[in-house]
Parts: structure tokens; sequence; C-alpha cells
């Protein structure tokens, strides 16, 4: 370990470091930065970038910009990020997925999802295997890239309750805590049942403890609300939303002065991840490979929790560490939702249908 301003940084830590200063950390079987300016060429003849997702994931046009800026300047291109506001991931994949099939060029280059979106289009093998470790730290490939390079785990959320702190009837603590009478016809859930699928595979609550719950919480919701909508929670039209899909934007509201709070349930706590996957029908494969490792960057985990306050919990002295590192510490034991987690639990798929018709058909 070695001490810098106070702070105590990990070999893992000085690698990934020196891996995007243009520095090496000693021999090694492979020149990240080496490989990294040769990508960056590919990438500048590109000349173009094209990103979708909603303009609450990563501060939409706004970090898109972000990103832009600080790409160019650290690679000394001139590549032009298209960003375009989109449809919710799911929709955003199933459209790599026709567009593959018609053998059409992409209309993104990199596309964002979480394991419930990706699980399903990984296959269809519409992804290109790239060897990430040649433009990472060996330690934090390791521990990003799955499926032999398909997918890259870029930052890490938490699942639970997102609710409003100032009018809630309780401090909430557990799911069960939300079918107490004081919460009745006060609070939403998702049309798409998000973070209760996790639920329903055999390793967590499995199928009847998860419909079961479902079944009564559905009795006590007086609507659905997607995802990032959180200014509902703010307003109080709704007291919280149970479940929510990750707890980041209950941090981006709490800067804004709104008094929301996101509860990590002791008794259904999840540790997932939002990924980066590179279609092979990609228009600019090398600007998307380049931009999904400048993502990874020190600098670039800086932009994602500027903007979706998010990183990796994973990269130490990230923001996410601490905040798993001070639940572990209260006691609180996460399942770890990977897509190859997702793979081998088919019964969440052919389950999950049902569980959103309880929800929806109230």
């Amino acid at each position: 370990m070695i001490e810098k301003g106070g702070a105590f940084l990990s070999a893992s830590a000085i690698a990934l470091m020196l891996a995007f200063s243009g520095l090496t950390a000693g021999p090694a079987a492979a020149d990240p930065d080496a490989a990294l300016r040769e990508l960056a060429k590919q990438a500048a003849k590109e000349g173009t970038l094209r990103l979708s997702w909603s303009q609450s994931t990563l501060a939409g046009s706004q970090g898109a910009q972000q990103f832009e800026a600080a790409l160019n300047k650290r690679f000394g291109t001139n590549i032009r990020i298209e960003f375009v506001p989109g449809a919710a991931m799911a929709q955003i994949g199933n459209q790599l997925a026709t567009e593959f099939a018609a053998k059409q060029s992409a209309h993104v280059d990199v596309w964002l999802g979480a394991a419930a979106q990706m699980a399903p289009l990984v296959r269809l093998e519409f992804f290109e295997k790239v060897d990430w470790a040649r433009y990472l730290d060996p330690s934090l490939a390791d521990r990003a890239v799955e499926l032999d390079g398909e997918i890259v785990r870029i930052v890490t959320g938490l699942s639970g309750v997102t609710y409003n702190s100032a009018q809630a009837p309780m401090k909430p603590t557990t799911m069960a805590d939300f079918l107490r009478p004081e919460w009745k016809g006060r609070i939403a859930s998702t049309p798409y049942a998000a973070s209760f699928d996790v639920l329903l595979a055999d390793d967590v609550w499995g199928k009847d403890k998860t419909f079961d719950y479902v079944r009564q919480l559905s009795k006590q919701i007086s609507g659905l609300m997607r995802c990032g909508e959180s200014e509902r929670i703010a307003t109080g039209e709704f007291l919280a939303l149970v479940m929510d899909c990750t707890g980041q934007d209950a941090l981006v509201w709490q800067e804004r002065g709104a008094p929301i709070e996101q509860m990590v349930p002791r008794d259904a706590a999840q540790l997932r991840y939002y990924y980066f996957a590179v279609p092979k029908h990609a228009r600019s494969p090398a600007a998307a490979k380049l931009f999904t490792a400048f993502f990874l960057s020190p600098e670039g985990q800086k932009i994602a929790w500027g903007t979706w306050k998010t990183d990796l919990h994973f990269i130490p002295g990230s923001n996410m560490a601490k905040q798993v590192s001070a639940l572990e510490k209260e006691g609180v034991s996460f399942k770890e939702v990977t897509v190859e987690w997702w793979l081998k639990h088919p019964e969440i798929d052919a389950q999950k249908r049902d569980l959103i018709k309880i929800l929806t058909s109230r």
C-alpha cells in the first residue's frame, strides 16, 4: 500500500492509474496504453460514435458532451459523439437484434443494459468478443469482463426501494415493511417487476415466496411508474417505489435537495451491474471499444459518478466501494447479479411474465 494525500492506494489501483497515464508498472505481457493509442488511431478514422439511452441515465445529452470532451482530450482525437435520447434499454437491444437479423448497420455503436436486458440477447450472438485485457489493467479486466469479452461491467447498482424520507410513515429496513397498513395506497411498483425478477431465482427467494409477496404488495400499491421517474416520489405523488431498478436516481435527487432516500432491504439485497456491449454490426467498432475502455479509466469513472452517481464498487477507492462496504458492515448480505448468473437461472424468465401480470392487473 502507498499513501497519497492521506489515502492509501492499493497495488491494483496504482496499476489501473498507470495503465491510463502512459507509464508502466513493471514487466507485463501486454501494454494497454500502447494498444489504446493504436485503437485511438482507428477510432479517429471512424470519426463518430453513436450512443442512445435515456436522459436520466449518465445525464443523457449533457453527459455525452462531457464524455466527448474528456475522451478527445485524453487521446488527442476529434471523435464526435452523436447522442439520441432513447427508449428503454430492452427496446434498444431488441432494435439491435432486428437490425442484425436484417443485416443492417446498428443504430448505436455501444449498447447499455443490465443483466435482465443482456441475458436474452447474448444468446443471439451478435455482440463482438473483445480481448479487453489488451486495453485494461489485467486485474480490472478479470473483474469486469464476462462471456469471453462480449460484455463489460461498467458500474455497480444496488437494488432496493426508493422512498420519500420526509413523508414516509416509518423508516423501512425490509421488504416486509411495505406490507404494513401505513403504506397502503401510497406506494407504486414498476410495470416490469423491476428487481423482483431476481427474487424468483431458486437460490434467492424462489417462486412461492416471491409470488406470495407480490400478491400482497399488489393490494398495497396505487399505481405504476418507471425507474428514473423519481420526481414522482419527490413530489409525494407516491411515497415509495417498490422495487426500484438501482438506487443512483435517489442520490441524483438528493443533490437537488429532494427528500429522497434508497433503502437496501436486509431481506432482499441485490448487487447488480450495468454493462456495455459492442454489436458486431456497429458502424464504429474501434470508437466503441475506445469509449468503453475510457469509461473504465479513473477519469471515465469520475464522470460516471458525477452524472449518474454510480461507479464500479470493485475499483479501489470508488464511491460504490464505500457504500457496499458500509452496508456489509451493517450485516447486509448481497446477491451478486451478473449476466452469467442470470443465464444459469431460466426459471426467472419462465416466471417473470406471470409476476408482471399480478402487478399490472390490479
